[in-house]
């Protein structure tokens, strides 16, 4: 069963979202925030081969976090999920109910253009 005042609160949530351009922003900031975690890891990656490479001695060697990289990718993909599932939600258009009981010779009637 649906809650009425539920879906009101959702519909005036929707609607401040898309005439104050608070979604728009939201939108941004979390495709932003992806970016740079991308460019962190990418950075991060490149300077742990650098320096793995450069280093001769054993006992400066360092294992690959791997953890981090997972987590990393995790945070990309959920920041780019929750953005594209806050766009689709905002700025989905609105599909009008059909209407079953409109009758067809309604459309019959009109006058056709010659």
């Amino acid at each position: 069963m649906r809650c009425p005042a539920r879906q009101v609160m959702i519909s005036k949530l929707r609607e401040v979202l898309l005439t104050q351009y608070i979604g728009a922003f939201l939108i941004a900031l979390l495709a932003w925030q992806a970016l740079i975690e991308t460019i962190t890891l990418v950075v991060r990656s490149g300077y742990w081969m650098y320096y793995s490479h450069r280093s001769s001695s054993l006992a400066d060697y360092s294992q690959f976090r791997w953890d981090n990289l997972v987590v990393s990718a995790v945070h990309v993909v959920l920041y780019l999920a929750v953005a594209y599932g806050l766009g689709k939600w905002l700025y989905s258009p609105k599909i009008p109910p059909v209407n079953s009981n409109i009758d067809e010779r309604s459309y019959s009637d009109a006058p056709e253009e010659s």
